[in-house]
């Protein structure tokens, strides 16, 4: 049976505009689960207040920020004076020793497919290595939770596929708990275990997929 992370009580007001009413959901642990919806329907918001950025308005609730959280952005926000390498090991020099560090360093670099880049600044990169960058940095923090909020949208089809490719590569050495949030079903169907579509206002689950591998793409579309 598959372990859950159960988060309730979420509820979140600007004003007359309720963007979320006692919204509950559960996330399957050492899963990616997607949540999928239209641009705009506030899906990015439910990541920002499960994570603690934003702060929720019912008192009773619990996100996961205790379980320790990584991001990857849709912007790879990378230090453009450090190489590849210092970009990734700074998140990290609170944690392990400088041999730790070289060795996992390396070992994510090589998961994304860009040890050759290690010593480039990133000026010197591609956007598709850059966000690859961004991934193994986000790796190499000993989190539970990677969160993912629109990653590949500036990414063009062939680097998004390579990038998808190494983040499933990764998962597969890696127990951690995915949040990933879209609005492209493909990514959803590739990448997912389970997917939510949000929509409505305020909002709420329109429908989960679990059965991933043997849905249609057509099917997803009518509740988006």
């Amino acid at each position: 049976m598959e372990k859950m992370i159960n988060i309730k009580n979420i509820n979140k007001s600007y004003g007359k505009n309720i963007i979320f009413k006692d919204f509950e959901i559960d996330f399957y642990e050492n899963k990616v689960n997607c949540i999928l919806g239209k641009s705009g329907c506030g899906k990015s918001t439910l990541l920002n207040i499960i994570s603690g950025i934003i702060e929720n308005d019912s008192q009773e609730f619990n996100g996961i920020e205790k379980l320790g959280i990584s991001y990857i952005f849709q912007d790879d926000r990378l230090i453009e004076w450090l190489t590849v390498e210092e970009n990734i090991k700074l998140v990290v020099r609170k944690h392990y020793n400088e041999k730790k560090i070289d060795k996992l360093c390396d070992k994510y670099l090589k998961l994304v497919g860009i040890i050759e880049y290690k010593k480039h600044y990133p000026q010197m990169l591609s956007g598709g290595i850059r966000q690859r960058v961004n991934i193994a940095r986000a790796f190499i923090y000993p989190s539970k939770v990677i969160i993912m909020d629109e990653p590949f949208k500036s990414i063009d089809i062939k680097n998004k596929q390579t990038i998808m490719d190494n983040f499933k590569e990764i998962l597969k050495e890696e127990n951690r708990t995915v949040l990933f949030v879209t609005h492209d079903i493909d990514e959803a169907l590739v990448l997912g275990k389970k997917i939510f579509i949000l929509g409505e206002k305020p909002i709420k689950i329109k429908n989960i997929v679990e059965n991933v591998k043997n849905t249609d793409k057509n099917y997803i579309s009518k509740f988006i």
